[in-house]
């Protein structure tokens, strides 16, 4: 089964692009087939979307059996870039919403061989923080990309709290999480 592993941090020495190496390891370990997709690296623009670019990568993600999104979690939520993504690669360049059911019935189309969505992100703040804000980045995924997806989908979170305050160990604790969780997935 491929997946489709989208990366999305601007500096490729940071602990989550190494994030997203576990990810990709750990998949291809485990027979995930996982193919990296780098926001960054790549120039996508969410503002100025590509079209070329848009429609090859609504094609990788058509042929992907599952999705994992790694990121950091900034003011309480996903990057402007990844939402960004999510707007013109899955919602193909509208956020889906009640009134717009072409959107949506394209969207469940592109997302319909997904068996799991995966949400590995590290947060600056303690978990404490993090719940009585909301947990806005899950709430997102939860309720706007989720429901999209088929019924058997299932959404994984996977959170490191109290990034700015971490330790090296903390940090490979975290790594090593990643890949027991994923392993069970595929």
């Amino acid at each position: 089964m491929s997946t489709l592993v989208v990366l999305c941090h601007p500096v490729p020495e940071s602990f989550v692009a190494a994030v997203a190496a576990q990810v990709v390891e750990t998949l291809g370990d485990a027979g995930g087939e996982p193919q990296l997709l780098d926001l960054y690296a790549d120039g996508f623009s969410p503002t100025d979307a590509d079209t070329v670019t848009v429609a090859a990568h609504q094609e990788a993600l058509s042929a992907a059996g599952a999705l994992v999104l790694v990121y950091p979690t900034w003011w309480s939520g996903l990057p402007a870039m990844l939402t960004g993504w999510l707007e013109h690669v899955v919602a193909g360049g509208s956020a889906p919403r009640p009134g717009r059911p072409e959107t949506t019935a394209a969207s469940r189309e592109l997302l319909a061989n997904l068996r799991y969505v995966a949400a590995v992100t590290s947060h600056g703040s303690s978990k404490f923080v993090n719940v009585v804000q909301g947990e806005a980045g899950m709430h997102f995924l939860r309720r706007s990309l989720h429901p999209l997806c088929p019924a058997h989908c299932r959404l994984r979170w996977l959170a490191f709290y109290d990034s700015d305050r971490s330790s090296m160990a903390d940090r490979q604790a975290f790594l090593a999480r990643v890949d027991r969780r994923l392993r069970s997935l595929v």
